[in-house]
C-alpha cells in the first residue's frame, strides 16, 4: 500500500551563490515514483536538482500516520487533530547565516502546532526564533498520480519515526 513519503530536495535557483532547499511530500509505494512530480515542484534549475534525504511518514507527534482513498466519512470535528509541517527558523550569535529546522506536528490547529514546533525546534542556543512555514500536510500533497488520498491520525504515544530511508546527493 502507498505511504506518506517526505523529501527534502536540493539545488540550484536561478542565479543563486548557495544551495537551496526545499521538503515535498508524495505517497508512493517507492520513492523512485514520486520524482516526476518532485521535478515538476522544483522552482529552481530544473538541471540541479537532487534529493538530499527521504523519509516514509508512518508517525509522528504521538500518532500513527497512513493514507487511504476512502474520503472520511464525516467532517472531522474541529478539535480532531491534523498534520502539520512546520519550518522553523533562528540565529546563533556569531553566525551569519539562519538556522532552520522542521517536522511534524498533531495538533488541532495552526496555532498549536505553531506552539509545538516552537518548543521543539531549534530550542538549543538560537535567538530570535520564529515560525518561516507552517503547512497543513493535507493540503500540500500532490495526489494527482493515484488518486485523492486522505491522512488517516490513529493515536500511539509509543510510536517513533521511521529511520531515514536515504540521506546523501541523488540527482533526479
Amino acid at each position: 500500500m502507498p505511504k506518506l513519503h517526505m523529501f527534502y530536495l536540493g539545488g540550484n535557483a536561478g542565479r543563486s551563490n548557495i544551495e537551496v532547499h526545499d521538503i515535498q511530500f508524495a505517497v508512493c509505494d517507492n520513492y523512485r515514483e514520486a520524482v516526476p512530480a518532485l521535478k515538476a515542484a522544483w522552482f529552481g534549475d530544473a538541471d540541479k536538482i537532487h534529493i538530499d534525504g527521504w523519509q516514509i511518514v508512518e508517525w509522528a507527534d504521538g500518532y500513527d500516520i497512513a493514507v487511504s482513498e476512502t474520503p472520511k466519512t464525516k467532517m472531522p470535528s474541529e478539535h480532531a487533530p491534523r498534520l502539520y509541517f512546520a519550518n522553523v527558523g533562528g540565529y546563533r550569535a556569531g553566525q551569519l547565516a539562519e538556522a532552520h529546522a522542521f517536522g511534524l506536528f498533531a495538533a488541532a490547529t495552526p496555532a498549536e502546532a505553531k506552539q509545538k514546533a516552537l518548543q521543539t525546534l531549534l530550542t538549543d542556543s538560537y535567538v530570535q526564533q520564529h515560525k518561516d512555514n507552517l503547512k497543513d500536510v493535507d493540503n500540500l500533497l500532490a495526489l494527482d498520480r493515484i488518486g485523492n488520498f486522505h491522512i488517516r491520525l490513529t493515536p500511539n504515544p509509543h510510536g517513533k519515526p521511521a529511520e531515514i530511508g536515504f540521506q546523501g546527493y541523488l540527482p533526479i
